[in-house]
């Protein structure tokens, strides 16, 4: 098998099958390694795979890798070149039915398509320590509570997954008049739940914060909830939380967003 297969085969595995890991694509990767899948495996996570300058082009789950990652578009040649891609602009092989269900809750795919990336990496089978499940990491019970066997199949799991980010949107649309913060607020809860998001609103508003914004706000208090002083305050329903998981959640989902609409083009306006 020549380099150039090898290369194309590689890349055909990663575009297909991962989803972006969030990295900034301005950070310059001068290295070159050898396109060698088993050496490659052992490294874990691969800088570049090319036979060429990595500087020009490689796009790793989904990222851009080089600095001009567009010049992918044209490999010298190269007949079987947007199949070896797998369709540029490509996010996973679950991207029409992302598209179907986030309709339904007027949502931008990308935005739920990153959500989806950030619970399951796009693998419909995942179980969590926790016992939640599939593409969107649906609890069997939040599933029953809407009348759906997450397990039956990825798209039930989804259809779950859209009742329940309606649910959040029911509870979080008449308190958060800001469509665009409001999104923050929803990823806080599908990660928390609901209860923890709103005694942070109660503790940034008992202290002086602005209670229906999430950065350098509510964020605060939801990390506070840890702490005894806090977690006991009166106006506190639900206890004690380490918030730190839902406050990285809520950056890393909208970070690969931003990441996702540089690299796949928007096809209808959305609010967020």
């Amino acid at each position: 098998m020549t380099k150039k297969s090898i290369f194309l085969f590689a890349l055909l595995l990663t575009v297909f099958t991962s989803c972006s890991d969030h990295h900034s694509s301005k950070n310059l990767i001068k290295n070159i390694v050898s396109p060698d899948l088993d050496s490659i495996g052992k490294r874990g996570k691969p800088t570049a795979v090319a036979d060429f300058n990595s500087e020009d082009y490689f796009i790793y789950k989904g990222e851009p890798m080089g600095f001009n990652y567009e010049l992918q578009k044209s490999f010298p040649d190269e007949k079987n070149h947007e199949h070896a891609l797998g369709n540029w602009g490509k996010i996973s092989q679950y991207d029409d039915m992302i598209r179907y269900f986030s309709a339904s809750i007027n949502w931008d795919w990308r935005l739920l398509a990153s959500l989806i990336c950030q619970e399951s990496r796009f693998e419909s089978n995942m179980t969590s320590e926790a016992g939640a499940y599939g593409l969107m990491q649906i609890m069997p019970v939040t599933g029953r509570n809407f009348g759906i066997d997450i397990t039956s199949s990825p798209e039930n799991n989804m259809k779950a997954g859209i009742h329940y980010i309606n649910w959040l949107h029911s509870i979080f649309d008449p308190r958060i008049p800001d469509k665009k913060e409001r999104i923050n607020f929803i990823l806080a809860a599908y990660n928390a739940g609901p209860g923890h998001v709103l005694d942070a609103m109660k503790l940034a508003e008992k202290n002086g914060m602005n209670p229906y914004k999430w950065d350098g706000n509510v964020a605060i208090w939801i990390l506070k909830k840890s702490e005894p002083q806090y977690y006991n305050d009166t106006v506190v329903k639900n206890g004690y939380f380490r918030g730190t998981e839902s406050v990285h959640f809520v950056s890393q989902v909208l970070e690969r967003f931003e990441h996702y609409k540089n690299i796949i083009p928007e096809e209808k306006i959305h609010p967020f």
